[in-house]
């Protein structure tokens, strides 16, 4: 059902009729001097287009009264005998009623044109905020921007609304409408609604004066809720008008939500997997990578524990043996409680200002304990600034790096830890001679349970960078592998910030 409604003015309504009676006047003044000179017929057709402009700018009910006005001042200013209502000749009364009747015809065809255009571009604007709100709802990524696109719209046609949304069993409806709690009555009519999947309308609401209508928020597969709709007022015709574009509202909606619960469901999916990939890695890494120094460690156990006498370097060649492969179990270990805490949960930093190199040097401390044969160079720019950061962690970072270094070069390769200034961070790079990271996989190296080479007789799962990772971008960097000629390198930078100011004691 189209309502018709008059073209819209900025006049008012007495306005607009005070203005088509002056237009009759001055056409009967404009023309009264040209009597003489022009035929009735001529003055018939000003008059005419007088009624026609009216009825274009002002409106149905305008234009009626400038063709009734129009006829009467024709009949009594130029109609013989002028100056009164009375007609001299019987053809003047045939002139007169086709006069009217044009008039009224134009009146009412001309503001059904201008009705039906202002109805056009109405319909064109509401089409455009309809676009505006799926494009806002296929861009939301949680449920308060689905409910703003809402809001937002409803706000342009003087309406107002909420979104209640069923519970986990789909029983009832949560969150209020229209920014109040719902009563009993309108909880049942929003029930309804959501277990029938239709409208329900209201005019007016258990006498409060309130028009309110609840859509259904329907998909393919269920109902997620319902949306309650208000009017502004206390004209129900608003809401009955919009009742169209509030279906469509209605979908929309209803399809946002809806891809919004896949979205969480899959997001949750992701988890759990890459939850259960940690979880059989870490235990394919114990009944592995566990189970090789365990059997050696047992094994020169035994030996030792053989009655059958043995040399003093026997004894310390096998007692290294153990120590170094505890070491690879220890930094087995540590590496993956470290990635569980580090995936399962926010990790609480302990930053202090503390100078760089002292986190160097105890890093090539601990690497040279499981690594005695081979030697680390350096190279630190002086006069670093202070840099806040967590010791623990960062140690833990260069130790990985290290480690990769020396278990994927050769013996006598060079390692070199360099640390600069560049800009407002400190970049620290770990480098090796040697073949590098394969050129495809320079960013995949840094991912859970990926190893830089395809080689499988080195121990480990491919936690060590990745722990880096999660180190560096908890403190505010960025790590990154990179080849260079004849070179591996792994960088990462550290924000400087500014230190705090160190106050001299007075002498």
């Amino acid at each position: 059902m189209i309502t018709e409604t008059a073209p819209k003015t900025t006049e008012p309504q007495w306005q607009r009729y005070g203005v088509a009676v002056l237009a009759c006047v001055l056409t009967t003044v404009v023309t009264m001097p040209l009597l003489p000179m022009v035929d009735l017929a001529n003055i018939v057709v000003l008059f005419l287009l007088s009624g026609f402009l009216v009825a274009t700018r002002l409106g149905r009910g305008p234009a009626v009264l400038a063709a009734l006005l129009g006829v009467g001042l024709f009949d009594f200013f130029f109609v013989p005998p002028r100056l009164s209502f009375a007609v001299a000749d019987v053809q003047y009364l045939i002139t007169l009623a086709v006069m009217l009747l044009v008039g009224l015809i134009t009146a009412h065809l001309t503001a059904r044109i201008a009705e039906r255009t202002a109805q056009a571009l109405a319909g064109e604007r509401d089409m455009h905020r309809l676009y505006e709100v799926a494009r806002d709802m296929a861009a939301a990524v949680t449920r308060e921007q689905v409910d703003a696109a809402v809001d937002a719209y409803l706000a342009t046609r003087n309406l107002g609304g909420r979104i209640l949304m069923a519970n986990r069993e789909g029983t009832d409806l949560l969150a209020d409408a229209g920014g109040r709690v719902l009563g009993s009555l309108e909880k049942g009519f929003a029930l309804s609604a959501f277990h029938r999947a239709e409208v329900v309308e209201v005019d007016t609401l258990a006498g409060a004066g309130i028009a309110i209508a609840f859509f259904p928020l329907c998909t393919s597969d269920r109902v997620h809720g319902a949306l309650a709709v208000s009017t502004r007022s206390d004209d129900a015709a608003e809401l009955r008008a919009a009742r169209k574009a509030l279906d469509t509202i209605a979908s929309l909606t209803a399809l946002a939500i809806e891809r919004l619960r896949y979205a969480e469901a899959a997001a949750e999916a992701e988890v759990q997997v890459a939850e259960e990939r940690l979880r059989t890695s870490i235990l394919s890494s114990l009944s592995h990578d566990l189970r090789t120094p365990l059997t050696a460690l047992v094994g020169m156990a035994d030996s030792l524990a053989e009655p059958a006498p043995k040399s003093p370097q026997d004894i310390a060649e096998t007692a290294a043996v153990i120590r170094d492969q505890a070491h690879a179990m220890h930094r087995l270990m540590s590496n993956l409680l470290d990635m569980a805490r580090l995936q399962g949960e926010q990790t609480a930093l302990r930053r202090e200002w503390q100078p760089f190199e002292e986190v160097v040097g105890s890093s090539l401390r601990l690497v040279a304990g499981s690594h005695p044969q081979r030697a680390i160079a350096t190279d630190i720019e002086r006069d670093l600034p202070l840099v806040n950061f967590d010791a623990v962690l960062i140690e833990r970072v260069l130790c990985n790096l290290l480690d990769n270094a020396i278990k994927y070069s050769d013996p006598d390769a060079r390692i070199v830890v360099t640390a600069k200034r560049a800009g407002d961070e400190i970049e620290v790079s770990v480098c090796n001679d040697g073949n590098g990271f394969p050129a495809d996989r320079l960013d995949d190296v840094f991912r859970l349970f990926v190893r830089g080479s395809s080689e499988t007789t080195l121990p480990g799962v491919g936690l060590g960078l990745a722990i880096c990772r999660s180190i560096v971008a908890a403190d505010g960097g960025v790590i990154r592998a990179e080849n260079q000629p004849g070179m591996a390198c792994v960088h990462f930078t550290l924000p400087l910030g500014v230190p705090p100011a160190i106050d001299e004691e007075a002498a």
